[in-house]
């Protein structure tokens, strides 16, 4: 699937668009580029998974504000084919970052610049297999600069109208921002997809994604397209996946007081995803780790992503930071809308727990050394997402609900499609209150230490948290001076956090006293109480053997992975009794319950010993990259720990090392660095390297090398 440049250039055409709205500029922010405005971004591009390589074409439609003698375009490691200004073939500068067009601009003049390049981007755009093995690719443009995969503006301050073309398969979907215009057959086996935005965003907004996907289109109250995509295989999980999904939108919208700003909203799934979710402009791109069935959705659900990553569509994509001092506006503000949308959802105690809980988080985090104020640029993300919505709740608690709904109203109006500093809403929420806010922010957004007095003033303002926190100060107590308190605390209805807070307290205590406390937790079928037994309860007392049994039943994968364990490692006996109950249990995408039976298998000899090999097969078969990081990681450790890698997980490990995943690459080349301790590995991988890509020989050659 490979086409020459030339005729490729010869296919693209750029789509007119009609009616796009003016929108206002912004002249107080400061820009890279502060005497040029780029206005408009036509990208077309061919991409080639065989090679992991765009070819492609971007035009740029730019007003020169103040007279300059060039303009620059972020680029990364591009080859550059052709520049033309206005039309004309021009000369150009570039050190493989930035495009430097050189020219006496005078002011008020509008120009175009185009572009042709070949990129191979090492970040920001990535190709791999999904689980079938199809092709799937998808961008993240945050954090890794789009200007990898295109031409564009690493300067969040830079806002341009992008419309894209994109060339593909015909046989996948390809997703991007904005409306699609049209797709159409450009031969028997590639397909043109045109899809057009109609108002400006920063570059790493930039979206594209594609596989094979098919959706669901629902339509909010206010009209706007709800496009949810996800898997054909998972056609079975998408109620589970996606549930409340069109709850949260309408809630959000209304709750937020400014409409939606784009013209659809698209949720995609994907493979390795870096991140849980990414708010692209009207595209949010997350996780497939977040596919759950009706059993995965009461432990591991989409909804706080999916709230969250919504809200970022007004704070961060219609207004965003002017840098990285004011993260919060964009995180602590998404953050604290999610909560909002959750209470929706699991009501009021749930919304005011996350808050203490939060608490906790960041005063533990103030007694550290390297502690943060919210506007430092390099505080912590605990910080930017907790305490940005804390910040918000302490601000709503000072001025009232109805002056902080003014204020985020008139905030999002009057910057609109702009870049904002902190300074900007503390202004306008003064304006609005009638209130001098100086106090608030060397409380809540200057000072290095959490406000932990002021936080817990608030939280104690609901009932809910004073009964919590009289439990929890129970904990010093021994079991007979707090029973009938902790007893109470299990009557129906139950409250599961103060069941959970119960059990905690109950950690360890094998006392009649205790047991009984224990008896009356299993019979709240709750299922977060009983899952707390669970996690907690190590050494199982025989008396509560039956009711611990029970758990193996729970509608929770979080639950039954725990008890499975812990159950088979108290009662011998019994173990293939426990195995047999649980064999056609997977659990989560990374399999953590089946590929926790594959090694308890494995551990019993007396269990199905004739279909020993054939479990250690399955086992050492998800390593693969064919499977998700995540279930790769479970296989990983187990491998590890039972000392048992095959010769393909070991080639499996060197893949993983080099993965696209920070994170799991991370996790991979601790455990490459532990095998690679024993003699008889290095020797094995000596023999091994005949099997690896490239850049896989060179890595484990700098390892293998003393």
């Amino acid at each position: 699937m490979r086409f020459i440049l030339y005729l490729f250039f010869g296919f693209i055409s750029f789509v007119t668009i009609a009616g796009n709205e003016k929108i206002e500029r912004f002249s107080n922010i400061k820009k890279e580029q502060p005497y040029v405005d780029f206005l408009t971004g036509k990208v077309a591009v061919f991409l080639d998974a065989n090679f992991k390589k765009v070819e492609g074409k971007v035009v740029y439609t730019f007003k020169i504000l103040q007279a300059i003698d060039s303009i620059t375009i972020d680029a990364q490691n591009m080859q550059i084919m052709d520049v033309l200004l206005d039309g004309e073939k021009t000369e150009i500068n570039y050190d493989t970052k930035k495009i430097k067009v050189a020219r006496d601009f005078t002011e008020n003049s509008e120009h175009t610049v185009e572009i042709q390049y070949i990129a191979a981007p090492k970040k920001a755009l990535y190709f791999l297999k999904d689980y079938q093995g199809e092709d799937q690719i998808w961008t993240q443009g945050q954090g890794k600069y789009t200007s990898n995969w295109l031409p564009s503006f690493d300067d969040m301050n830079e806002k341009v109208e992008f419309d894209l073309v994109i060339h593909y398969d015909s046989d996948y979907e390809v997703i991007a921002n904005g409306k699609l215009l049209n797709s159409q057959a450009v031969n028997d086996s590639i397909k043109r997809w045109e899809y057009d935005m109609k108002y400006p965003m920063s570059s790493y907004l930039l979206a594209l994604a594609i596989g094979k996907y098919e959706k669901v289109v629902e339509t909010s109250e206010s009209g706007i397209p709800l496009e949810m995509y996800y898997y054909p295989a998972d056609k079975d999980k998408f109620e589970s996946t996606y549930k409340h999904s069109k709850q949260l939108f309408d809630f959000l919208e209304k709750e937020i007081g400014y409409a939606f700003p784009w013209q659809n909203y698209k949720q995609i799934p994907v493979k390795d995803f870096l991140y849980a979710g990414m708010e692209n402009t009207g595209t949010t791109i997350f996780s497939d780790a977040f596919v759950v069935d009706p059993i995965g959705f009461n432990d591991r659900n989409y909804i706080n992503v999916n709230a969250h990553e919504l809200a970022h569509q007004w704070f961060g994509d219609l207004i965003t930071e002017t840098e990285g001092k004011h993260h919060w506006l964009q995180e602590g503000f998404a953050t604290y809308y999610a909560l909002l949308a959750e209470r929706e959802i699991f009501g009021d105690d749930y919304f005011q727990y996350k808050l203490y809980e939060s608490a906790e988080q960041l005063t533990e985090q103030s007694k550290a050394e390297n502690a943060t104020a919210l506007l430092d640029p390099k505080a912590s993300s605990l910080t930017f997402y907790q305490g940005g919505a804390w910040a918000l709740h302490a601000l709503k608690d000072m001025i009232g609900d109805a002056n902080f709904k003014a204020t985020i109203r008139e905030y999002l109006e009057k910057h609109q499609f702009g870049n904002v500093t902190t300074s900007d809403f503390i202004t306008i929420a003064e304006k609005v209150s009638g209130q001098d806010l100086s106090d608030y922010q060397k409380i809540w957004l200057e000072a290095m230490v959490f406000p932990s007095k002021e936080a817990l003033d608030i939280l104690t303002k609901t009932p809910f948290i004073k009964r919590y926190l009289t439990l929890a100060s129970e904990r010093t107590q021994p079991i007979a001076g707090k029973w009938g308190t902790l007893a109470t605390a299990l009557d129906f209805p139950i409250n599961e956090y103060l069941g959970q807070e119960v059990i905690y307290q109950l950690e360890g205590d094998t006392s009649k006293e205790s047991l009984a406390l224990f008896t009356k937790a299993f019979e709240t079928n709750n299922i977060f109480v009983r899952q707390t037994i669970a996690n907690t309860m190590n050494t199982i007392p025989g008396e509560l053997k039956k009711q611990y049994e029970s758990l193996l039943k729970d509608e929770s994968y979080a639950t039954i992975e725990p008890a499975l364990y812990h159950l088979w490692a108290n009662f011998p006996a019994d173990r293939a009794k426990y195995l047999e109950q649980t064999k056609d249990i997977i659990g989560f995408h990374d399999k953590n319950v089946r590929i926790l039976w594959l090694v308890l298998a494995l551990s019993t000899q007396e269990y199905e010993k004739g279909k020993h090999q054939e479990f250690y097969k399955e086992l050492s078969g998800y390593s693969s990259p064919i499977h998700h990081f995540s279930t790769r990681q479970n296989a990983f450790t187990y491998l590890e720990s039972l000392q048992a890698f095959s010769d393909q997980s070991l080639v499996d490990l060197v893949d993983g090392a080099v993965h696209h995943n920070w994170r799991f690459r991370n996790f991979c080349r601790k455990v490459l660095d532990n095998l690679l301790k024993n003699p008889t590995i290095q020797k094995k991988y000596v023999d091994l390297k005949v099997h690896l890509s490239k850049r896989q020989q060179d890595f484990l050659e700098k390892k293998l090398t003393p």
